[in-house]
């Protein structure tokens, strides 16, 4: 086991395979992308929905990125649907409107998103986020 969502005992825990297959069910940049800018900054307080939707849609800004990140999402929550667990290895926090991801959890997401055939296409590699630290 890798992790486990908090206060959700209906859930399964993670295990590294479970997260490396999920990666590999992603089919579009724009879902590499999110996976990306959330374990670019692992641990509270978390990255900000809007900061994600902004980076993953540039072209967006206000409710319509938001509106495209929602539709990311459900994409992302499919692909878990496909590996037996519900949601992204993500906490989401609706009230702060956050995603946050384990530091071990986004070590294991980003390696794989490395070996993604898709990992050139990925927007980090022109336009890189000022990540604070």
């Amino acid at each position: 086991m890798v992790w486990k969502p908090p206060s959700r005992y209906d859930h399964p825990a993670w295990t590294e395979e479970m997260l490396r297959s999920w990666v590999k069910l992603l089919h579009t940049v724009e879902e590499l992308d999110v996976v990306w800018r959330v374990c670019a900054e692992p641990g509270p307080p978390g990255v900000r929905g809007q900061v994600i939707a902004e980076y993953v849609s540039p072209e967006l800004t206000g409710k319509p990125a938001l509106t495209a990140l929602g539709l990311i999402s459900r994409r992302l929550n499919w692909a878990a649907r496909e590996l037996w667990t519900r949601g992204m290895p993500f906490v989401i926090d609706e009230v702060k409107r956050t995603r946050t991801v384990d530091r071990s959890v986004a070590a294991i997401l980003l390696d794989a998103l490395a070996e993604h055939p898709l990992w050139p296409q990925m927007r980090h590699h022109s336009n890189p986020p000022a990540l604070s630290s």
